[in-house]
């Protein structure tokens, strides 16, 4: 199945600079491995939880339900892609100073929008500035908006599915690599948070339990 800008907008359910990043992105990783199938098997790092995401997912067919879809929370507009059969992978960013990025004037605008301090002046161009905004993005050159890249960084391990355990804290079943142990009690993370006051240590990672129950 060939997906269409048409496609990823009735996923996303409305049109906005992200998606259109996002599927400029997507064709050149779709073009460069194909879609991602049991005989073509992909996966992808996203470093950013922008709309771009859900282009992502409708044109290569990595995706966070199964699990060949990583987020990595690095504040980036950066996308990995890999091949798992060669190993072959590419970085796609967003060039900086690009059209991916708002300007200030839209910044201001968006600022004001949040905050309640918009005028009906405002929101209108906010809107007409978006709407040129992804006009250009879908018919830039490739180089203009984006930074394409063989990667060296390690492919993400496959996806495997992990028993939970319950919370000594909330009792809530947990995956087992998600639980922390906090003085020898197994907590989830919001009751981890809790434990410390709010405020984690630094280097407080995920260790393994081993649980009575498993749940799928």
């Amino acid at each position: 199945m060939t997906a269409t800008y048409e496609d990823v907008l009735r996923f996303h359910t409305h049109e906005c600079p992200g998606i259109a990043v996002g599927y400029r992105i997507a064709e050149l990783a779709a073009q460069r491995f194909g879609r991602h199938s049991f005989e073509n098997e992909l996966v992808a790092t996203a470093e950013t939880d922008s709309c771009a995401l859900d282009a992502i997912q409708v044109l290569t067919g990595c995706t966070f339900g199964k699990g060949n879809l990583v987020h990595v929370d690095n504040g980036k507009y950066t996308f990995s892609f890999w091949r798992r059969f060669d190993g072959a992978g590419i970085k796609i960013s967003a060039r900086p100073n690009g059209d991916a990025y708002r300007d200030e004037q839209t910044w201001a605008l968006y600022n004001r929008i949040q905050d309640g301090t918009a005028t009906g002046a405002d929101r209108a161009l906010f809107s007409r500035l978006q709407t040129a905004r992804v006009k250009r993005i879908l018919a830039a050159p490739v180089e203009a908006l984006l930074v394409v890249a063989e990667t060296t960084d390690a492919m993400p391990e496959r996806h495997r599915l992990k028993p939970s355990a319950p919370c000594a804290g909330c009792g809530d079943l947990t995956g087992v690599d998600i639980l922390h142990d906090h003085r020898g009690r197994m907590l989830c993370p919001p009751c981890h948070l809790r434990a410390h006051g709010g405020v984690l240590p630094p280097d407080h990672g995920h260790h393994h339990h081993s649980p009575p129950q498993i749940a799928s």
